[in-house]
């Protein structure tokens, strides 16, 4: 009886929060708000997007924590002082979508792109598709949808906006066009937007070609808006991604790394990849930690994982519960091309046992493994090792990874306010 009392006592609290989130929305008719979803980029394109908008007018994001208990509550602080409000929408099942939108009922719309993830629970991209396209279903009288081109279930999703639709794409024609796309690292992204309103050419901080995709998304709502490109092109400029995406971290004699640690789906990864083989380093080493939502044969995915990274460094290395399943032939392994250990403490062992001046790193793994300790410890103490640790922001902001205290029990969370003295220098 006592556990049914609670979850009645959850279910009338959720609903009273979505009651109130849904009067403060339908009472603020000044805010414009922008909804983003889509399998991936959904954080970079929202964080950039705020950092062009708020040079404008004032503007308020959320991001990250992109679920119910989190935007309803924030929907409720949104008041007439703000005249733009970025919400990032995420889902990990069917019928989440429609409670979301019909909450946001967002003036513009965007979905980056569809892609097979949480598949626990959606097992295809039709589903994936049929459920962010609830987004742009319930948009605000008037309101745009802002669809990528060249995604193959954009058609489907533009028959179901119920107002005007946008496109931007790189591949296929779209309102706007991103041309001229160049990222070999140690080159930063530069890219050329074609739109209705300007052409824009575009020099920014971010690491590797696939940020075309957030970038122009994000470029093409602000023009939407009204932001003009002078004003575009500058903040584009002054742009650092979130941490734990695609992230450059300098350590000493010369060694790079990029702390790719955030996500890792497997529809994904060869983007990852790609960028690394068009790099120029001396040396160049993947590290490669957990794959995002495995589900089925994790074996199949991990020797999937192996045969696209092989190609594109000199040595390719895992790490975690299921570092073993690379399938790796005897050469790769007699020669030195593969290795796998358990432990992020190992990993970060062997790197700094074999540094080698002017090598470019890749970490790339889901946020659970924390694979971003590998760097930390090249430059400084850290504490904390703990295998799975329950939280889910990057070490870098959490407080404990230098100093860490007791851990819970099971898999309760230890949440923490960010934050941290540490000094990680970021290019």
């Amino acid at each position: 009886m006592t556990s049914l009392v609670q979850r009645f006592g959850k279910f009338a609290r959720r609903r009273t929060d979505f009651n109130l989130a849904l009067l403060a929305r339908w009472r603020n008719r000044h805010t414009k708000y922008i909804a983003v979803t889509g399998s991936s980029t959904k954080t970079t394109t929202c964080s950039l997007l705020v950092h062009i908008l708020q040079s404008r007018a004032p503007t308020t994001g959320c991001i990250r924590n992109n679920a119910m208990p989190t935007i309803a509550p924030f929907i409720r602080m949104i008041d007439k002082s703000y005249d733009f409000a970025v919400i990032e929408t995420g889902i990990d099942g069917p019928d989440r979508m429609r409670h979301l939108a019909r909450l946001i009922r967002p003036h513009v719309g965007v979905v980056t792109m569809i892609g097979l993830e949480h598949r626990t629970t959606m097992r295809t991209t039709d589903v994936v598709a049929a459920e962010k396209g609830i987004l742009v279903e319930q948009l605000a009288p008037r309101g745009t949808a802002l669809l990528n081109a060249d995604d193959e279930m954009t058609e489907g999703i533009a028959g179901r906006a119920s107002g005007k639709v946008i496109t931007f794409g790189q591949d296929k024609p779209a309102d706007y066009q991103a041309v001229a796309v160049s990222a070999d690292f140690p080159k930063r992204l530069s890219l050329t937007i074609k739109g209705p309103k300007f052409d824009v050419d575009l020099q920014t901080q971010l690491v590797g070609e696939h940020f075309w995709l957030p970038v122009t998304a994000a470029v093409a709502c602000a023009g939407h808006l009204g932001v003009p490109a002078e004003t575009i092109a500058q903040q584009v400029a002054s742009f650092v991604t979130p941490i734990g995406r695609c992230t450059v971290m300098k350590l000493p004699n010369d060694r790079i790394v990029l702390a790719d640690t955030h996500k890792a789906p497997q529809h994904s990864l060869h983007r990852a990849f790609d960028m690394m083989r068009s790099a120029s380093a001396v040396h160049k080493r993947i590290v490669l930690g957990q794959l995002s939502d495995a589900t089925g044969s994790s074996t199949t995915a991990y020797r999937r994982a192996y045969r696209l990274a092989q190609g594109a460094a000199d040595e390719v290395i895992f790490v975690g519960e299921h570092a073993h399943r690379h399938d790796a032939s005897q050469d790769d392994i007699a020669n030195g091309r593969i290795r796998d250990f358990r432990e992020v403490r190992e990993v970060a062992d062997y790197l700094r046992d074999t540094a080698i001046d002017g090598e470019l790193i890749l970490l790339k793994s889901n946020a659970k493994l924390h694979l971003e300790r590998a760097a930390l410890a090249q430059m400084e103490t850290v504490s904390c090792w703990e295998r799975n640790c329950g939280l889910r922001n990057q070490c870098s902001e959490c407080e404990f990874y230098e100093n860490p205290r007791q851990q819970p029990d099971g898999d309760q969370a230890v949440w923490s306010n960010m934050g941290s003295s540490q000094s990680i220098n970021l290019l």
